[in-house]
């Protein structure tokens, strides 16, 4: 009985896991896909919807090794494998500051930052 509500909760702990991991990374697409930035890669210029679809085909050949947000950032938005080169991020003016340029893994993490004290997720 033990091994019963033991293996139980493994399997509740995984599937809770999965969900947060889905969650997250659907947030920090639509975050990607919502923004007013343009995305520099490897010195080209992308629209949202150019730079998530890149994201995207990453993240679906990188899938087996992302455990976390942080694996998705790391490995599909971050930098390119090709050249090693940071992706960045030039968002439009703020009031008070001007244009911000800012690499893509700063600025995904500080969303993911944001999205996780929102939701109260540790």
């Amino acid at each position: 009985m033990k091994f019963l509500v033991a293996t139980i909760l493994v399997l509740l702990s995984i599937q809770a896991s999965a969900s947060k991991l889905a969650s997250e990374i659907s947030y920090l697409k639509s975050f990607i896909a919502n923004s007013p930035c343009t995305f520099n890669r490897n010195g080209d210029l992308h629209s949202p919807k150019e730079a998530l679809e890149h994201i995207q085909k990453k993240h679906d050949y990188f899938e087996d090794d992302i455990h976390t947000a942080e694996d998705f950032i790391e490995k599909s938005a971050s930098k390119s494998t090709m050249s090693g080169k940071a992706y960045t991020v030039i968002c439009p003016a703020q009031e008070g500051q001007g244009q911000q340029t800012i690499t893509s893994r700063t600025w995904l993490l500080r969303a993911l930052s944001s999205y996780r004290n929102q939701h109260n997720i540790q």
